[in-house]
């Protein structure tokens, strides 16, 4: 392309130089136009050595430029060359590659079909457990409706029963205000009836007699003293026949003789006075009061 351009550059001034007239035949243009655009000879070497100087820097550049070319395709050859090697080792490994993933493909294809069938086994493992509970749940909500059925006949029952037991307690509750109220009443009189007793023992004239000493005559009337009776006389007695306590009586005191043999129990007796006293009850002591 540069050297065309020279060529066609050294034509045009060889047609300046030598004022060509097949050119101006050819451009059909006048003298006129001939003359003004007709160069001087200077003007044309000039002109000339402008263009050789263009030309030396056009050159250069082409110079540069095919260097850069040169360069570029160095560039692109090792590019080439790196490429169609990775591009080697690309394959090497894809095919190394390739046959591991189809070892691994076979491995997890073998692994997946272990699944399966583990699944397939605890699917049907899991239906017969889901069989077997629904079964027994069918069962036992029988049982569980025939209980509860049991259960309510025997809370009706129960709660019979508890109505029975409340109106037993509820009449078993009167009964027992009632007989608190009773037994109040009772307190009341026998505490009346205890104090009057004491008066009325008190006023009795009671003789304490021992077969031994004295001494046995005192035990027995601290005896009847904390009993509530009030002992008139202690004495000896003149015989000593008596195995057992004995409580002597006048004919209008029975009553209150045989009330102090019991208060003193054990084998206390008690007996008609068969002499003359001027007291009520007389009690002989045997050795141990």
């Amino acid at each position: 392309m540069h050297r065309g351009f020279i060529i066609i550059l050294i034509m045009q001034l060889a047609f300046f130089i030598h004022g060509c007239t097949t050119l101006e035949n050819i451009n059909s243009g006048s003298k006129e136009e001939l003359t003004k655009f007709k160069m001087s000879k200077y003007e044309m070497i000039r002109e000339l050595d402008k263009v050789k100087a263009e030309n030396v820097n056009l050159q250069r550049q082409i110079d540069i430029l095919n260097a850069l070319v040169k360069e570029k395709q160095r560039i692109i050859d090792e590019k080439e060359s790196t490429i169609a090697g990775l591009s080697d080792e690309k394959e090497s490994a894809i095919a190394g590659l390739k046959g591991k993933n189809e070892d691994e493909l076979l491995r997890l294809r073998q692994e997946n079909e272990l699944l399966g069938e583990r699944i397939t086994r605890l699917k049907s493992e899991n239906q017969r457990i889901r069989d077997e509970k629904e079964s027994a749940i069918a069962g036992l909500k029988g049982e569980n409706n025939d209980e509860l059925l049991r259960l309510r006949k025997e809370n009706e029952l129960l709660g019979g029963q508890i109505k029975s037991v409340t109106k037993e307690n509820q009449k078993i509750k009167y009964e027992n205000k009632s007989l608190v109220k009773i037994l109040t009443r009772q307190k009341g009189t026998l505490l009346s009836q205890s104090n009057a007793l004491k008066k009325y023992i008190q006023k009795l004239k009671i003789k304490v007699l021992s077969i031994d000493s004295k001494n046995s005559a005192e035990k027995m009337a601290e005896r009847l003293n904390e009993i509530g009776y009030d002992i008139k006389s202690v004495s000896y007695a003149p015989q000593s026949k008596f195995s057992r306590n004995t409580v002597y009586f006048t004919q209008e005191f029975k009553d209150e003789a045989e009330q102090l043999a019991v208060s003193l129990g054990g084998t206390t007796t008690f007996k008609p006075l068969n002499w003359p006293s001027v007291f009520d009850l007389i009690v002989v002591t045997d050795k141990n009061p």
